[in-house]
């Protein structure tokens, strides 16, 4: 067995960028939700992809806890499993720390904003009625 030459610490901020953003891997996330102070910082041009996660370490053992909003119509206690599971895998294989457990946290639901595609879709489709009028 090779003998320890010492120790790697992982910052607490590194571990919660990594559980922020396998979160949002989850489909059904429609983002993460912060703190009043986060939110300052986001308006403010500081985007952290730690928002909207709680750690605690103690020595090499996480504990998490991941607030998110959810897109409207999705099976909540599908998307919270999928979270931890995700959530628990990328901070252990990342870091080689054990997770204790995740908490997640549904803090809003609300609809998927629609990408430029629909939206572009949706303008050609008005056109198309406007230029050869409703049947």
């Amino acid at each position: 067995m090779p003998d320890e030459i010492g120790d790697v610490k992982v910052a607490d901020e590194v571990i919660s960028i990594v559980a922020g953003l396998a979160a949002q891997e989850v489909n059904g996330v429609i983002g993460m939700s912060g703190s009043f102070a986060e939110g300052l910082n986001e308006f403010l041009g500081k985007k952290s992809f730690a928002k909207g996660v709680r750690i605690t370490v103690d020595g090499h053992v996480v504990t998490a806890a991941v607030y998110v909003n959810v897109e409207y119509g999705s099976c909540i206690p599908e998307i919270a499993l999928e979270i931890q599971e995700k959530v628990k895998e990328a901070i252990e294989n990342m870091t080689g720390y054990e997770v204790k457990f995740v908490d997640v946290h549904i803090q809003g639901v609300a609809r998927r904003p629609k990408s430029e595609l629909e939206e572009s879709l949706e303008k050609m489709d008005a056109a198309h009625e406007n230029f050869f009028g409703e049947e």
